[in-house]
């Protein structure tokens, strides 16, 4: 079991778990019908391989047919480098009092609730405190693809250094149908 990257960072009794091997995150990944990917502004900052961490995750909500929402900053960056078809622009706490809603269906307002919400490119106290919110008072699975443990997301990457972590969303998104 990892140790939150922020010794602060007491979650409670549930704790999320510390997903080790790529392939069984993408395969929580590839099980899940209905996934919405938040992306903060802390991805433009993060490069994996030759691209920035937010091209990466919009790579990765294509491939995984998720909705896509991007905080002000990411989606100005996004704006400037990809298409933005699809994407919502929306501040993190905005999403997680959405989420949190019970009368919230989805961004579409019509259809099937998501089944699971992954998050990337945020400062860690910030989304901390989001996906403390949602673990506690929603009944959505979260994940987060930062190289943080974040004890208050169902599922959570262990905590890594850059080489590894690169090569960790790499094979994430090689395995993703």
């Amino acid at each position: 079991m990892s140790k939150p990257y922020q010794k602060a960072n007491i979650p409670g009794p549930e704790t999320g778990v510390s997903v080790f091997e790529p392939v069984t995150l993408a395969t929580i990944i590839n099980k899940s019908k209905n996934i919405l990917l938040v992306i903060g502004a802390e991805s433009i900052e993060e490069s994996v391989g030759k691209k920035s961490y937010a091209e990466y995750l919009v790579d990765l909500g294509i491939k995984s047919k998720a909705s896509i929402i991007a905080t002000t900053s990411a989606y100005k960056f996004l704006s400037e480098k990809t298409k933005l078809d699809g994407i919502t622009i929306m501040s993190l706490i905005n999403i997680t009092d959405r989420l949190r809603d019970n009368t919230w269906i989805n961004l579409a307002g019509k259809g099937d609730r998501y089944d699971l919400i992954i998050f990337g490119g945020f400062l860690i106290y910030y989304v901390s405190q989001s996906l403390s919110t949602l673990k506690n008072y929603s009944e959505y699975r979260t994940v987060t693809l930062d190289r943080y443990y974040h004890p208050n997301a169902r599922f959570s990457l262990p905590n890594l250094e850059k080489e590894e972590w690169e090569q960790y969303l790499e094979s994430v998104l090689s395995n993703i149908k």
